[in-house]
């Protein structure tokens, strides 16, 4: 192993240009793709938190009594998908009425015509149009209840735009994957070509396949490290300069790292890979 280590780290200082220009090419294709990760991340966090504020608002028919109002909170309870479940009665109603508009209901109107209500959140896992809609549609059909109002059409914008994101940042993604191990394929190439005599001889000793080849595995791995360790460094340090700016701006996960490091030994290992098949006949 430490042989072909060391004929790996031999073989990047014969094609040294190339090397450098494979390795800086896998990090900014590192880079951007990192950019792209931490953007959806910190997307999908602000869509959540939306998400967590958004409620359901269940307006209780004012015929319904107390009774009927445990009832209805009681079914409630068993409904999978629902939490925090708050009761808002005609007196606090009228009391938001008048924090809101700085106006009492009572100047205006004899009587408090506001319903009682019920605010609901609800579950992470319900928290999808086709899930809201079943749910609304489920609470509609109780008996005691008025009407139901939720923000779908928020809900459906957001969906929408994440999905989106989701599938520009996996095309991009794909992109500059393709352009890294490429360029890595073609730095092996060249090494190959300067070794074809080398090759030969070693063919004609009796060398394995597998003896030749790790040398260049080793090679595309070692560009695959090096260009994740050269992303990886870039990175922390725009995200700490804008931390200083701005902070709290962007949430850095520490698997973030882990990512980009096992994306760079997986384009290194692909492109050797690639460059040993097509050039290294047997």
């Amino acid at each position: 192993m430490l042989y072909h280590i060391s004929q790996g780290i031999k073989g990047l200082f014969k094609a040294k240009f190339s090397t450098v220009f494979a390795i800086i090419i896998i990090a900014i294709s590192l880079i951007v793709i990192s950019v792209f990760l931490l953007a959806i991340v910190n997307t999908q966090r602000l869509v959540d938190s939306i998400h967590e504020r958004m409620e359901l608002e269940l307006f209780v028919d004012n015929a319904m009594d107390s009774v009927d109002v445990n009832r209805i909170r009681k079914e409630l309870d068993q409904i999978e998908g629902l939490k925090d479940i708050r009761f808002i009665s005609r007196e606090e109603a009228a009391q938001y009425f008048q924090s809101q508009f700085d106006a009492d209901i009572f100047d205006i109107l004899d009587e408090n015509p506001l319903p009682a209500s019920f605010r609901i959140k609800l579950t992470r896992e319900y928290r999808s149009s086709a899930k809201v809609s079943l749910i609304i549609d489920h609470l509609k059909r109780m008996d005691g209840v008025d009407d139901v109002i939720f923000r779908q059409d928020l809900l459906a914008i957001l969906e929408k735009y994440m999905r989106v994101a989701f599938v520009f940042v996996i095309a991009v993604g794909g992109i500059l994957a393709f352009g890294s191990i490429y360029l890595v394929s073609n730095t092996i190439k060249l090494i190959i070509f300067s070794r074809v005599e080398i090759i030969n001889i070693m063919k004609l000793v009796g060398a394995t396949k597998n003896f030749i080849r790790k040398p260049f595995i080793v090679e595309g791995l070692i560009q695959g490290i090096w260009g994740a360790l050269l992303a990886i460094l870039i990175l922390i340090t725009v995200l700490r300069l804008v931390s200083i700016e701005i902070p709290n701006l962007i949430v850095i996960y520490d698997e973030i790292y882990w990512i980009i490091l096992g994306l760079g030994l997986i384009f290194g290992f692909l492109g050797s890979m690639l460059a040993l098949t097509k050039f290294l006949k047997y």
